[in-house]
Order: structure tokens, then sequence, then C-alpha cells
């Protein structure tokens, strides 16, 4: 891939960059002044003093000073050497300060800016400073310092240009980086149609063949899950086949029995194949809900909050006397809920906690409301859930009952529970109290609604 298309090399080639766009810059202003100079734009440093030595003799051997003779390209100042006045002068007044005080007091110091020559009767100071000037007056006194202006207007330029070059450089780094963000958003949402970018960089492009490493490894995950769904569907079958023989054996002796059973037994058998009907609706539906992840239809309604009480304890009551009931919850309160689908959903998980408790304990379900939740929390005495159980208790087919001994529980009815609850927009969390006891809490948010 050769070191060219590093980031490092880039990098290198803008700041050579920079550097070049600094020495043409200078020599830009090298060139300005040689180009002023020869084509008497502007003065050299030296120039005054050279111009001053052609007047010098002319000066002093004469009584006064002519100032006709003085060349253009000088600022000078003549003073009346009895009286001290300044007769005449082009320099600017804060210069004509400065040779005043020169004239009066010739010090080193104050005359480090002046060269003087002395006729018999008046003195010239000529003023010099060693710096590019403009050769015109006027231009001298607007702009004293040319040098100044032009490498103020210099660093002007090569900031503007430092900051586009910054910016390209941002532009680029930004580009390729939004390469990895685009694929990397592909891969979290499990796209399997990506297209991997051609990137500049040899370290993008390490990156990238990360990602598309990860990609491979990605499709590789969704083919396997594809196979465990499959097999997931195959154990469906196999639990529809194992439930629906004893069952279908079931309803073939009861009918037998009903047909040799007496009008007053007759009842009962008419409830007996009711449940056993009940029992085949419940399996198939949520197998048809976990298998193929559809949302189950509901027929909400506004409920009060004590009519479904009343009915949760009626179905309760069927099932064991083992179970203690505890409402705190505002009479005046409704729901809005499918009720007959929560209350299976509720009674799945106190069967659970059934499963769980010993026969001389009691399983507890407290209902209160909390602001504007119903909370309807379900506690077992049994010796509580384990790590696995916490976190994959609502999985479809798990139990904690490995052997599976237990041929009453396939592993469903918390996984059914929880696709009703978060259908009415609830949720459910399963704990371990402070007894170590489970604790299932299965809680109804926003569906609260006052009567009027």
């Amino acid at each position: 891939m050769g070191i060219k298309n590093t980031f490092s090399a880039y990098f290198v080639k803008s700041i050579i960059k920079l550097g070049i766009a600094g020495l043409l810059v200078l020599v830009i202003n090298i060139g300005f002044a040689i180009g002023g100079i020869n084509h008497h734009l502007l003065l050299p440093a030296n120039e005054p003093i050279k111009k001053a030595e052609t007047i010098q003799n002319e000066v002093v051997h004469a009584d006064s000073i002519d100032s006709s003779i003085i060349p253009p390209e000088l600022d000078y100042a003549i003073f009346n050497k009895k009286t001290s006045e300044m007769i005449k002068s082009n320099l600017s007044s804060r210069n004509k300060v400065k040779a005043k005080e020169a004239f009066q007091n010739p010090s080193k110091e104050k005359m480090s800016s002046f060269i003087r020559f002395d006729s018999k009767n008046e003195s010239i100071l000529i003023y010099y400073n060693l710096k590019v000037q403009f050769a015109n007056a006027e231009w001298r006194k607007v702009f004293p310092n040319p040098g100044v202006w032009l490498s103020i207007l210099s660093i002007l330029i090569y900031i503007i240009y430092l900051f586009w070059r910054i910016r390209s450089f941002s532009q680029v780094i930004i580009q390729e980086n939004q390469k990895l963000i685009k694929v990397a958003r592909k891969i979290e949402e499990k796209d399997l149609n990506i297209e991997f970018p051609h990137v500049r960089f040899n370290e993008y492009k390490d990156v990238m063949g990360a990602m598309e490493s990860l990609s491979e490894a990605l499709v590789k995950s969704i083919q396997k899950e594809i196979q465990v769904t499959n097999s997931k569907a195959e154990q469906i079958s196999y639990l529809i086949h194992d439930i629906k023989i004893p069952l279908t054996v079931i309803k073939g002796n009861i009918e037998l029995l009903e047909i040799m059973a007496t009008d007053d037994m007759k009842d009962n058998f008419t409830d007996i194949m009711n449940s056993i009907q009940q029992v085949e609706r419940y399996i198939q539906e949520v197998i048809d809900i976990n298998l193929n992840n559809k949302q189950i239809n509901m027929k909400k309604e506004e409920v009060a909050i004590n009519d479904f009480m009343w009915k949760l304890k009626a179905e309760i009551r069927s099932l064991s006397n083992n179970i203690i009931v505890e409402d705190f919850t505002d009479k005046g309160t409704c729901l809005f809920i499918d009720t007959n689908l929560l209350i299976r959903a509720i009674n799945n998980v106190v069967l659970n906690g059934m499963e769980r408790t010993p026969q001389d304990e009691k399983v507890q379900l407290v209902v209160k409301q909390e602001k504007n939740c119903i909370q309807f929390i379900i506690i077992d005495q049994g010796p509580g859930f384990s790590e696995e159980a916490l976190k994959k208790g609502t999985e479809l087919f798990y139990t904690e009952n490995v052997g599976r001994t237990n041929n009453s529980h396939y592993g469903l009815g918390l996984t059914f529970t929880e696709k009703v609850i978060k259908q009415h927009n609830g949720r459910m969390k399963l704990s371990n109290n402070a007894s170590h006891s489970g604790e299932v809490l299965v809680e109804l948010p926003a569906q609260i609604r006052k009567k009027g």
C-alpha cells in the first residue's frame, strides 16, 4: 500500500505546503521591495544618507542653506543658528518635535535619527531611519513605514491561506470518517447489503477491513439465528404434537363418558370439555404469537379497577386457595385494557409463583396504585430466581427445570405475559426480594383514567 497513502504522509504534505506558502509570501515581499527600488517607487534604507552626502560640501561652504539643492527624497528641517527657529521643513509634526529637541540638545541619543550639516548661519537636520520608504514625500507622510504595512498584509494573506488549508484538511478527515460511520450504522442496523466505499488512507483501510470482517461475522450470526429459529419452530411442532395427542385422548374418553353419564353429570363434562378447548386455544395462540412475532389482537375498553379486580379475584380463587390478594387501588380509577387477556397474563405469573411455593405456604398478589400506574406484585415463597432466570425468564421455552421433569411447564407462560404487558404499554420485571423469594412486578403506566 505504501507510505504515501498514510495519514501521517498526508499530514506532512500539508505542513510542507504551508511552509512553501510561507516562503512564497516572503519571496513576494522581497521581490516587491527590490522591484519598488528599481522602479524608484521605494527608497533603499541607506538612500537618505547617500543623498545627504551629495549636498554636504555645498551646505558647509554656504552662508545660508538653499532648499532647492535638497533632493526631494530627503525629509529635513532647517534652523537659524542664532534664534534656534525652524525656518523650513517637510517633516511630519511628530518628527518636527524630534528635530527641535535634537537641534537644541544635540546629544548622541537625540541625534540618532538625524544627519546634521552646518552652514555659516543655518543648520540642516536630515531625517533617516534605515528602512525602506516611499520615494514620494506625500506617501512617506501617510505611510511612514511601508515595510510594516507590507508585512501585515502578507501575514493576513498567509493566515487566510492557513485557515483554508486547515478547513480542506478537516473536510478530508470528516469525509473519511463519514464513510466509516455510514458502514458502522449499517452494521448496527444489521443491514446485510453493505457497500464498502474506497477510503484514502491506509489506517482507514485497516478499519474498513475490520468492519468488513465484522459484517461477515454478522452475516454468519444472522444465518445461525435463522437456524436457531428454524430449530425452535421444529421444537414447537413437536410440542404441539406432544400436547395435542394426550388432549385428543382425553377428549375422546370424556365424550364416551358423557354418553354414559347422567343428566346431573353432563354439566361437569361440559365444563371439562370447555377447559380442554380453552387449553388448546391458549397453547396455539401463544405458539403463534412467539413463533411468528405477531401482535396479539386486543379489544381494549375502559374498565373500572374495582370491576377488573372482582374478575381477577374470581379467576384466582378457581386456581387455588393458597393465594392472598391485597388490593390498595383507588376505586375511582379506570384502566384501558383487554380484560380477559390481561387476567390470563397475570394468572400465568401467579401459576408460576404457585409452582415455586411450597404447599403449606401462600402466594401473595399485591395490587397498588403509584402515581399514574397500577402495579401487580406477585410474591412467591420459593427459593428465589437464579441469576440465569433473572436474565432469561421471559425467553420462549426457558425453564429452570432443566430436565423438564415437570410436564406442566413448557416455558411459555412468562413469555406470553410479557408480550401482553408490552402491548398494554407496560413492563414486567423479575427480581428477588429481601427475603430471597421470587417477586414479579407487572406495571401498567399511563392507561389510568378518572371517571367523570
